[in-house]
């Protein structure tokens, strides 16, 4: 356990000095204030942002998305790199198990990619609390911050850090590019409708909109959440078991 802690201390310092991840966060940030925060000018397009649960959700949503997808190729070939590198005969030659070193890579970049999410999170909700015009009650902000954790960011974060860290050693990582490209693109595109979302609408499916319902829609399908929670967390499970059964994969026991 502890040498699985100590490869996700090493993953989770590499990852957190890189500056291509800083840069996207600003971005995003940058994104959701001007588009989410409840200003005068963005209450007239959407009258909806003095909702601290729809704010959130909005935030996750749509920018959280586009943090996701650059984590995506930040975290991506993780494995791929170790072995092209030969850092993973370094690892190997250490009284290192695979399962200390595939659950270290994991742990590392799941915590990597929370940090971020996280970061963009307590970013939103203090600018709701600078700019909003209505009274929101303390108890409305700890809800808010429990339900978009639960509905959206753990689930997305560890479907998006499983697949990436774990698929290319699998598969093609141009092939991995290109149907996650296509699936975060499908999300991008999708919207609120009245009948149930698709099982792979990750970030805004049916799960997500136990944050906060549309007016016109309250309808919740708890069958389609469960589906959509189903192929996050057994897509990233999958993903796990795939490389630990993956022969050659490790030195001979």
């Amino acid at each position: 356990m502890n040498r699985m802690f100590a490869v996700s201390k090493y993953e989770y310092k590499m990852q957190i000095k890189r500056i291509a991840g800083w840069l996207v966060l600003l971005f995003v940030l940058a994104s959701a204030m001007m588009d989410s925060l409840p200003t005068t000018e963005n209450l007239k397009r959407v009258e909806f942002l003095y909702d601290i649960h729809y704010y959130v959700r909005r935030i996750f949503s749509f920018d959280g998305l586009i943090l996701l997808f650059a984590l995506m190729f930040l975290m991506a070939g993780r494995l791929v790199g170790d072995r092209k590198t030969g850092c993973r005969d370094l690892f190997m030659a250490a009284p290192i198990k695979k399962g200390s070193y595939i659950g270290g890579k994991l742990l590392g970049n799941f915590l990597y990619a929370l940090s971020l999410m996280y970061l963009l999170l307590a970013a939103a909700m203090v600018g709701f609390v600078i700019f909003s015009h209505s009274e929101t009650p303390p108890i409305d902000y700890i809800s808010a911050f429990f339900e978009v954790s639960i509905y959206i960011i753990l689930p997305a974060t560890f479907f998006v850090t499983a697949s990436s860290v774990m698929l290319p050693e699998i598969m093609d990582i141009r092939l991995f590019y290109l149907v996650f490209s296509v699936l975060f693109l499908v999300n991008a595109f999708s919207s609120d409708t009245g009948t149930a979302a698709p099982f792979y609408i990750f970030t805004q499916g049916d799960l997500a909109k136990m944050i906060w319902q549309h007016p016109r829609w309250p309808m919740i399908y708890l069958g389609s959440a469960a589906l959509n929670l189903l192929f996050m967390l057994g897509v990233g499970g999958l993903s796990i078991v795939l490389v630990a059964c993956k022969r050659r994969f490790w030195r001979a026991a």
